[in-house]
């Protein structure tokens, strides 16, 4: 989950209130039990239980009234809310940290440290 590991990051070094930093950690928690996961079993497979843990709290971050009034922007991320089952992990990564650029208006240009080593 690198690419959310570092949206989350740059969110978390902006000025933001309190509840959103709670909700910002709880979901890089989400992300470290994601890579720890990962790296114990060395294999990209997620117990799908942790990767669904990882949609509601990024929801959660998001904000429903915004995933509401931006669902052409989030609609990758909404499709996930009905999927019985994740995606895998990289692409759930790219998803979750779009949802987040999208949200919280990340640009290249406001974040080139994550921008350049992500890939985008």
């Amino acid at each position: 989950m690198p690419k959310t590991i570092r949206a989350i990051d740059v969110l978390l070094r902006s000025a933001s209130p309190a509840d959103s930093r709670n909700r910002l950690l709880d979901l890089l928690l989400a992300a470290a039990a994601v890579e720890c996961h990962v790296n114990a079993a060395d294999s990209a497979e997620m117990v799908p239980a942790l990767l669904r843990d990882m949609v509601i709290i990024a929801t959660r971050v998001a904000g429903r009234g915004w995933l509401e009034a931006n669902a052409d922007t989030a609609a990758a991320f909404i499709a996930l809310h009905a999927s019985l089952r994740p995606p895998p992990l990289g692409e759930l990564d790219d998803i979750v940290a779009r949802l987040l650029a999208d949200r919280f208006g990340l640009s290249a240009q406001q974040q080139p440290q994550w921008a350049a080593h992500s890939g985008w």
